[in-house]
């Protein structure tokens, strides 16, 4: 049975009243969908609460789920519609000016999102990640960035699952590693 058959079979039960149905389609899409929720957010809890936000929608409409496309995009349109919402209600929020020093004493600098002070953590993430075996990257990526399943990702590779967590497990020792060292050659300088 595919994916979407699968899906089909799973919406079809949660409108039939098993509310487990949709706890398996939440697991399936979950990883996929709070990646896209995260382009939407400044951080983590502001993908949190747009991936929240989308599956409540979900919850409660998927009786008007057409079969002209999957699921899987039904419910990342979803997403993509939540994180609009986000952002737009986000921009008419009233922003404190700092000259008059009316800054709100909850915000939290910590979950702010601030590219320029990673830069060099991502370089050194990037080159160690090119220095893996592509089968070990791969896995690595498939998973652990894109949320696929290992089941899944074995058999998009042809392989069995184990030969999967088996390179993924060798591709995060080996960035361990390679991280250690950049950080312990960074401390000596």
């Amino acid at each position: 049975m595919t994916q979407t058959q699968t899906d089909r079979r799973l919406v079809a039960d949660y409108i039939s009243g098993d509310l487990r149905a949709f706890t398996t389609i939440v697991e399936r899409h979950r990883a996929r969908l709070l990646w896209v929720a995260r382009r939407y957010g400044h951080n983590e809890d502001d993908a949190q609460d747009i991936l929240q936000e989308a599956l409540f929608k979900a919850s409660c409409s998927l009786h008007t789920w057409r079969h002209e496309s999957s699921l899987s995009t039904w419910l990342h349109r979803l997403v993509m519609n939540s994180g609009w919402d986000f952002r737009n209600h986000r921009r008419h929020l009233e922003v404190p000016s700092l000259d008059d020093g009316a800054v709100p004493h909850d915000i939290n600098p910590l979950l702010a999102s601030d590219p320029i002070s990673r830069t060099e953590e991502t370089l050194q993430l990037h080159q160690s990640l090119a220095r893996l075996h592509p089968d070990q990257r791969r896995a690595l990526w498939l998973i652990d960035i894109e949320g696929w399943t290992i089941g899944h990702v074995a058999e998009r590779e042809g392989v069995r699952p184990g030969t999967i967590k088996s390179r993924r497990n060798r591709a995060r020792e080996a960035l361990r590693a390679e991280l250690a060292r950049e950080c312990s050659t960074v401390t000596e300088r």
